[in-house]
């Protein structure tokens, strides 16, 4: 059997990433299938299947190299260590047993020996094999065919052992990858200066101590003295958590005394533990820049049927799901390249999220016609574990549609009333003539029950830049179609479809006017909700481009047509002045049935505004905040989720999110920012990473 190399995780071009390449040692013929499995196993699955390394999965590349040993099993070397088994000094060997192998490494079982040693052709054969298999490599791990327990790290390296489990991987690689140190105890009193690495320090002044944006004003510091100390200095709060709770704690770097570590207990300490808040703080800022990682494009969703909305984000080629807990959110799924399925990710996917199973778990449909030579469109449910696996895929066609196309435009409604979400596809640039499809969802894909070619009888014509709106205007429990087109025609037009569950049949069409608005104008832009509460989906409509004043009108569904209820002509009360670049997300913020607004503005005033539309069924009434909102700067990058992390009842929320920072914002009394983070999702016990 040749050597060989695999890539078994493919995160982005190499250059983009940090390339992590696994040697073997000591693995014959016979030992390849146990050596791969062992990789899926203790580095896939477990150390990438956990905490901070699954979090950040998107940053590594990670290559198998198979390199087949003559011999299996590796050199082993006994010392005598005359009773110190901490000093190595005094050590004598007393045996060696040689196997010819691929990388000529010795076991010794000895912690003072670092377990492991290099042979005197080790070097030479790992820069060999590097250079040969993957010459791009940054990070180095070595698996030695011993059943014995063992491991060791640093500068860029990790060596254990098949008898080690994931988290010994783990701590080496705090080591290796994060230049992180021990924080056990073994034996001695600490008398040097201060140390490098970022969780040991010998300074005890709060005021200047290196991780003391993290320790709580309540924890004393000093908090543990004396010989590998816990908490010893005053009362431990009961809801102390040795694991994430920090403080300054006597004892670390293999020394007794003298030194002094950040938490009890962290996983450079014990193994198990997850990594404490500085050392995995240490590797989020060395590493966050490779994994891609943005919060452009979060989606708000109730994955588990919780009532709360979660967020999913998208990144290139992976994503994230984090667990709305009603005033935080946690990591819960993480996807690099791919899902069970499977949907290879990538940047032009778009994102539809809906209950398409009726089961009360909000699904996703996902859409790609740029990156691939054809186009796929996909739906990603539950997998029972928190995540998403793909149950049905759809390449370049679904039957009767007749061929997905790159600009195809996809929404979400419920057009058969059964309580799954359905899908309205439209496209107006790929084909000769323009088409609208109704797409039913079965709970495990979707087929196509119509398909309207060139127009919708009694439209007049589809065209290009139409744009459709989805609600159920009749009030009979199935979406319904809103149509508008301010571009295509000598006049402007809005046009009301209902839905049959199988079929769209025109009620009404609005030619250049709806009475009392003045006149539909090619820059309209319109909003779907029911504002007046009688359970039909009513129009907001907005001009803030093609007359002298800015204009906000509401239109009442009649279920069949449209009348004017209110028109603000330059201003809503409270507002301050409707401006050219206001924008509008409908929402029932008040909990009483009726659509209101939530409103922002960055571009035409020197303040950043977010306010609050209040609908009264018939009016609208304003408030709002101006620059920021708690901690939140507004900005022009800003973009906003309508969404209901709290579990409030018809008191929705909102998402905030831009490049860098993601943030909540409680809408329901007032606005209010209820969490924020910078780069990335983390709950710290106290204190965060900026």
């Amino acid at each position: 059997m040749p050597d060989s190399v695999t890539q078994i995780r493919a995160a982005g071009p190499v250059g983009s990433k940090r390339n992590l390449v696994v040697l073997g040692d000591g693995f014959g013929s016979a030992d390849q299938t146990a050596y791969n499995n062992w990789v899926q196993t203790a580095l896939i699955d477990g150390v990438f299947g956990h905490d901070y390394f699954y979090e950040d999965a998107s940053a590594w590349n990670i290559f198998r190299v198979n390199l087949v040993s003559t011999d299996s099993g590796v050199n082993v070397r006994v010392y005598d260590e005359h009773g110190t088994p901490a000093d190595s000094s005094d050590d004598t060997i007393t045996s060696t047993t040689t196997r010819n192998t691929a990388l000529d490494m010795i076991f010794s079982g000895s912690w003072s020996h670092c377990w492991m040693e290099y042979g005197a052709n080790t070097e030479t054969r790992i820069q060999a094999a590097l250079k040969k298999w993957v010459p791009d490599y940054n990070f180095v791990l070595i698996v030695l065919n011993s059943p014995d327990y063992g491991g060791c790290g640093g500068g860029g390296r990790a060596h254990v052992t098949l008898g080690d489990d994931w988290t010994v991987i783990a701590h080496e690689f705090g080591h290796g990858l994060g230049g992180l140190a021990d924080e056990y105890c073994v034996a001695g009193n600490y008398t040097g200066g201060e140390s490098g690495s970022v969780d040991l320090t010998i300074n005890t002044d709060r005021a200047t101590l290196k991780w003391g944006n993290f320790v709580n004003p309540g924890t004393p510091v000093p908090t543990g003295s004396g010989t590998c100390a816990g908490f010893n200095q005053g009362t431990k709060p009961a809801t102390w958590d040795d694991n994430q709770d920090v403080g300054l704690f006597e004892g670390g770097g293999t020394m007794n005394t003298g030194i002094f570590r950040p938490v009890i207990n962290c996983r450079m300490r014990s193994n198990s533990p997850a990594y404490c808040p500085v050392c995995y703080t240490s590797f989020k800022r060395q590493y966050d820049g490779w994994t891609g990682h943005a919060f452009i494009k979060s989606y708000a969703g109730d994955f588990n049927g919780d009532g709360k909305s979660d967020v999913l984000v998208h990144s290139g080629n992976s994503i994230q799901v984090f667990r709305s807990t009603g005033t935080q959110a946690d990591l819960v799924f993480s996807a690099v390249e791919r899902v069970p399925g499977s949907w290879q990710f990538q940047p032009n996917d778009k994102f539809y999220i809906g209950d398409f199973n009726g089961d009360g778990k909000d699904e996703v449909a996902v859409f790609n016609g740029v990156d691939w030579v054809m186009p796929y469109l996909g739906l990603l449910a539950d997998d029972g574990a928190g995540g998403l696996r793909l149950i049905a895929r759809y390449d370049g066609d679904i039957p009767g549609w007749g061929g997905l196309a790159r600009n195809d435009q996809f929404y979400v409604g419920d057009f058969t009333g059964d309580h799954k979400q359905d899908l309205f596809v439209f496209n107006g640039a790929d084909w000769s003539m323009t088409y609208v499809a109704m797409l039913r969802s079965t709970g495990t894909g979707f087929e196509l029950v119509h398909r309207f070619d060139g127009d919708i009888p009694g439209w007049g014509g589809l065209a290009r830049n139409d744009q459709l709106f989805v609600g159920d205007f009749s009030g009979d429990g199935k979406a319904d179609l809103y149509i508008f087109n301010g571009a295509d025609w000598a006049m402007s037009y809005v046009g009301m479809f209902r839905s049959t569950a199988t079929n769209l049949q025109m009620t009404s069409r609005f030619d250049g006017d709806i009475p009392g608005w003045g006149g539909l104008a090619r820059n309209d832009r319109l909003y779907v909700g029911d504002f007046n509460g009688d359970h039909k989906a009513d129009l907001y409509i907005f001009n803030g481009v093609d007359w002298s004043m800015s204009y906000l009108g509401m239109f009442r569904s009649t279920g069949t047509g449209l009348q004017m209820a209110n028109r603000f002509d330059g201003d809503v009360p409270g507002w301050g002045g409707l401006a050219r670049n206001d924008q509008f997300l409908p929402a029932d913020f008040s909990g009483d049935g009726k659509t209101d607004l939530f409103v922002y503005n960055t571009q035409d005033w020197a303040t950043e505004y977010l306010g609050r539309m209040r609908s009264t069924g018939s009016a609208l009434t304003a408030d709002f905040v101006g620059d920021w909102v708690g901690e939140w700067n507004l900005s022009g990058a800003d973009r906003y989720e309508v969404c209901n992390f709290e579990g409030l009842t018809g008191q929705p929320d909102l998402f905030v999110h831009n490049q860098d920072w993601f943030g909540m914002i409680r809408g329901r009394r007032s606005l209010s920012l209820n969490k924020i983070y910078s780069r990335w999702i983390h709950n710290y016990r106290y204190g965060r990473n900026w």
